[in-house]
């Protein structure tokens, strides 16, 4: 059948019309609106005006510490990589934990968990959110982490890029995970003894280069380190560092916890216990010596718990400890998810991809340190403006949300993974973060005695 010419270039303009139209609908131009000129900006200011730390000094300090194993069984999903496709595990190398300390100085109690995983997900931090109020802990009291090991398992994404990044959806493995969390958190506070901390520093540069720009000053190469010691003696220490554990090869299907395992294994050779959380790894890349092998997480780990335990004898203790904490709602621009130079999806197609979740960012005080939570991979190029002289800062990720890669704007336009394909919200999502970290760290100095 063939239509009349006049019908035909109706058709024609009508398609035309349709296919300029799904266009502006799926491909719209970047917004580069200065961050400080937006609404989510000073919604988020006034949120942080409602929600000031809670914060208090005391000389009673009480800590406890615990892990629970959380491997699931063989033939559940690796998370870390999209490549794999869901790849299911045959064999485990080391087995995976959640750590948990319970910090408690008589009038404020704080709990901090790290988990071997790539993050903490969306889906299990949902889940937690409804065992708090029986724990009788608020969620701002509860600091999620990750060691953010690449070789861990998935099973908790539920949108297509999330079942991408972590293989298909198991309801019971949130649950399960969701539960071992719980009981860590319960078994912490049931140890918990009179205790004192103290707070120190390491270095590594050998083991973290800037895979973004390659260079040598845009490297965070400090090991930030808790050291806490129990009345009866025992010791733990809590470990942060920059370096992503992507030792291991990606198609492996082996589940691993990558260095950090290593590194903690090692640590609980000379103390009682060890944890670790992967810290401001945007950008920062572990350096192997032996390759994508496991000879190289071991020299990885054994190096950095060595350059602690150099350290450690020399970290001064308290036990009148300042404890604080803070949940601060981070509100975001519409997802700007980049299509090319100029152009971006449309944040419903995002949205329908990723899924659509909360933001927000954790703070602690522990001591004379103050901890920051965020839901990305933030850069370690970013620390400097964070950094303060007379209030330690430290800095982790995948905090039970996630918005991707936050680096510097002057970065913005160059063709890589991490600030093209990974970088969600914008040309202004590194100043925008650190501006709203900076005002959390200067609502802690203003709680100073």
């Amino acid at each position: 059948m063939r239509f009349p010419i006049h019908n035909t270039f109706r058709l024609w303009v009508l398609l035309s019309l349709l296919l300029c139209t799904m266009q502006s609908c799926v491909v719209q131009r970047i917004d580069h609106t200065p961050y400080a000129q937006t609404d989510y900006y000073h919604h988020t200011l006034q949120e942080l005006e409602k929600q000031p730390p809670v914060a208090s000094k005391n000389d009673s300090l009480q800590v406890g510490w615990a892990k629970v194993n959380i491997t699931p069984p063989v033939g559940s999903p690796l998370a870390g990589y999209g490549k794999r496709k869901g790849l299911r595990y045959s064999a485990v190398h080391d087995s995976v934990w959640v750590r948990t300390f319970a910090f408690d100085n008589g009038q404020t109690e704080v709990i901090f968990v790290a988990l071997d995983m790539l993050i903490a997900p969306m889906t299990v931090a949902a889940a937690l959110e409804k065992e708090y109020a029986a724990l009788g802990l608020s969620p701002g009291q509860v600091y999620l982490s990750a060691t953010h090991t690449h070789s861990s398992f998935g099973g908790w994404g539920q949108k297509l890029v999330g079942k991408l990044m972590a293989g298909r959806y198991s309801k019971q493995l949130v649950q399960q995970t969701t539960a071992h969390i719980v009981q860590c958190i319960q078994l912490a506070r049931q140890n918990k003894q009179p205790s004192q901390i103290g707070y120190s520093k390491a270095y590594a540069p050998h083991l973290v280069r800037n895979r973004l720009t390659g260079s040598l000053t845009g490297r965070d190469t400090t090991i930030r380190f808790f050291k806490i010691e129990q009345d009866s003696c025992k010791t733990a220490v809590l470990a942060t560092f920059a370096a992503h554990p992507t030792i291991l090869p990606s198609m492996d299907a082996v589940l691993s916890r990558d260095y950090p395992g290593e590194l903690v294994d090692q640590l609980e050779k000379s103390v009682d216990f060890a944890a670790f959380a992967a810290g401001a790894v945007g950008s920062q890349a572990v350096m192997a010596p032996h390759g994508d092998t496991y000879e190289s997480t071991a020299a990885v780990g054994q190096e950095l718990a060595a350059a602690i335990l150099e350290k450690l004898p020399a970290v001064e203790l308290t036990q009148t400890a300042r404890l604080g904490y803070a949940r601060h709602s981070l509100l975001l621009p519409k997802p700007q998810w980049r299509l090319h130079t100029n152009y971006r999806f449309a944040p419903f197609l995002f949205n329908r991809l990723f899924g659509k979740y909360p933001a927000y960012i954790n703070s602690m005080q522990l001591g004379e340190a103050v901890l920051l939570g965020v839901p990305a991979d933030y850069s370690g190029e970013l620390l400097p403006l964070l950094e303060q002289r007379d209030l330690p800062v430290v800095v982790t990720g995948f905090n039970g949300g996630y918005i991707g890669y936050i680096t510097p704007d002057q970065h913005y336009q160059m063709k890589k993974y991490e600030t093209r394909s990974m970088n969600f919200y914008g040309p202004h999502s590194g100043s925008y973060l650190t501006d709203i970290l900076s005002r959390i760290i200067q609502q802690y100095k203003l709680q100073q005695p």
